[in-house]
């Protein structure tokens, strides 16, 4: 069986780009939003999405971590902020140690990354803004996770 997740971030109330990626991938079987979104809960736009809060969203709109399965596979979608991930991946590591979670999907840095530490996938799809660095463009992410059925 194979799982596909549409995964971004840091969107800012650019909600044209919001609409239309979300608009471009129709069919996803998940589909998530890493934080500062700065919606609110119940806006149209996110009605598909799993959604977390980002320094940037009122306190409480959305839950701070969201703990959820696919396939074989314990996933977390975080802001990261909450995990200095400016600073690097370990105190995220240490949390998906002790919670058994095998992906992380985070923002925040507006940066992307994918990172395997310890057969743990870290997963940030950047800002579909202007990213930071050397990208001059926005990005996201589309994950494929295959699952065997036996």
């Amino acid at each position: 069986m194979i799982i596909r997740l549409l995964v971004l971030s840091d969107t800012h109330l650019q909600n044209h780009l919001l609409k239309n990626i979300t608009d471009k991938y129709p069919d996803m079987d998940h589909y998530i939003h890493c934080g500062d979104s700065s919606l609110k809960n119940d806006d149209p736009l996110l009605k598909k999405y799993l959604t977390v809060n980002g320094n940037h969203d009122r306190p409480g709109t959305f839950k701070t971590n969201l703990i959820f399965n696919v396939g074989k596979y314990r996933c977390l979608i975080t802001h990261g902020n909450k995990f200095n991930i400016y600073y690097g991946n370990e105190e995220l590591l240490v949390f998906m140690k002790k919670k058994h979670i095998d992906i992380t999907f985070h923002g925040h840095t507006h940066v992307p990354a994918y990172t395997i530490i310890e057969n743990k996938y870290i997963i940030n799809p950047g800002s579909v803004m202007m990213n930071r660095g050397s990208y001059g463009f926005g990005t996201f992410a589309i994950v494929t996770i295959i699952v065997s059925v036996k």
